[in-house]
């Protein structure tokens, strides 16, 4: 739940993919269900539209192939809620980037030019923050970490292999579920130069129920009474062991990025006091102001009372001009370089300065 109190789609993402594969599975769906795999995959696709892409290619390879599952209606709502997401996304690309060819390239060069390559060492890495690794050469994997990746297979092989034995019926929809989990996660693996955990967030909550289902049948065992008794006390001492072992890990990981986040809005909260201190946004402005950055643009604006102006990293004059430059361990672009530059004290993380226009 870290990431869905912030200002990160990938939460909603997830609960859209969640949503729609669940009423896409339905046995017969109703008219009701129709509308709510658009509704779901429109909020997925509208929050992140690569994801509700990749989250629909399934679905619709499901609906035109699988027999079971081949209907008009489930074809329509897929496509309904792909375009529905897709268009503010289509509408901007022609209003601001000229095309989607060009907005498309312009994101591929944001992102560090998406091209073929292996991330998934990447995302063993951020396992233990950083939340973001951009880049990922600078640190390594810690293994007790990696616990989850390893168990994961384990348990989605024991809920595949527990359904096929009990109920077979079911096995159809977990395969889909896990097919478009990893359509999901294919770009960010193949693609994406870098690595954040958030990124797998449709991934993990597509792949949970047959992960659950998996340990059904561990703890089914575990409560045998006709079982050995060794068995009987070894098994639930493991199931145990392993979840206080995961607790662990994951209440320190907490712990840990807890620390950094207090930190970060800490270092937020004294840009914006230096900024206030020499009449740039606080209550006392005349005029509303824009700020300008290389990072953290958007909450330091906030905190300032000003309104966010993009990246600082463009050497064009920028129109309007900012009130002032926030930027850390950088130096200002040609157009900010005579402004009086002022370094932030007492900072988590060192580096800040303040160029205020004069």
């Amino acid at each position: 739940m870290f990431y869905a109190s912030a200002a990160m789609p990938n939460h909603y993402t997830a609960m859209g993919a969640v949503g729609a594969v669940g009423l896409f599975l339905r046995a017969r769906p109703a008219p009701a269900a129709y509308a709510g795999i658009a509704a779901w995959l429109a909020l997925a696709t509208l929050m992140r539209p690569n994801d509700g892409a990749a989250i629909a290619v399934p679905l619709l390879l499901a609906a035109l192939l699988v027999p079971a599952l081949r209907s008009h209606g489930r074809l329509l709502a897929v496509l309904g809620g792909l375009a529905a997401g897709a268009l503010p996304w289509l509408i901007e690309a022609y209003v601001r980037f000229g095309g989607v060819r060009e907005r498309l390239a312009r994101a591929s060069e944001v992102q560090g030019d998406l091209r073929p390559l292996l991330s998934f060492t990447h995302q063993l890495t951020v396992l233990d923050g950083p939340l973001l690794c951009r880049p990922c050469d600078s640190d390594g994997i810690r293994l007790v970490t990696a616990e989850w990746w390893l168990l994961l297979p384990i348990l989605l092989t024991a809920g595949l292999l527990a359904l096929r034995r009990r109920t077979p019926r079911a096995l159809p929809a977990h395969a889909l579920a896990l097919l478009t989990a990893l359509s999901a996660a294919l770009p960010y693996l193949l693609l994406v130069p870098y690595a954040a955990p958030r990124f797998l967030l449709p991934t993990h909550a597509l792949l949970a129920p047959t992960a659950a289902t998996g340990l059904l049948p561990l703890a089914g065992h575990a409560r045998g009474a006709g079982r050995a008794r060794a068995v009987g006390v070894v098994l639930p001492l493991a199931l145990a062991l392993a979840l206080v072992g995961h607790l662990i890990t994951q209440l320190q990981l907490v712990q840990g990025n807890s620390r950094i986040q207090a930190g970060a809005r800490g270092d937020w909260a004294r840009v914006a006091e230096a900024l206030n201190a020499r009449g740039v946004g606080g209550d006392s402005a005349a005029s509303p102001c824009v700020l300008r950055g290389n990072t953290s643009v958007i909450p330091i604006a906030y905190a300032t009372g000003c309104e966010p102006g993009g990246s600082a990293r463009s050497t064009a004059d920028p129109t309007p001009a900012p009130a002032a430059l926030v930027l850390r361990d950088a130096a200002p672009p040609r157009w900010a370089r005579d402004w009086p530059r002022h370094a932030v004290p007492g900072t988590y993380a060192p580096g800040w300065v303040v160029h205020v226009r004069p």
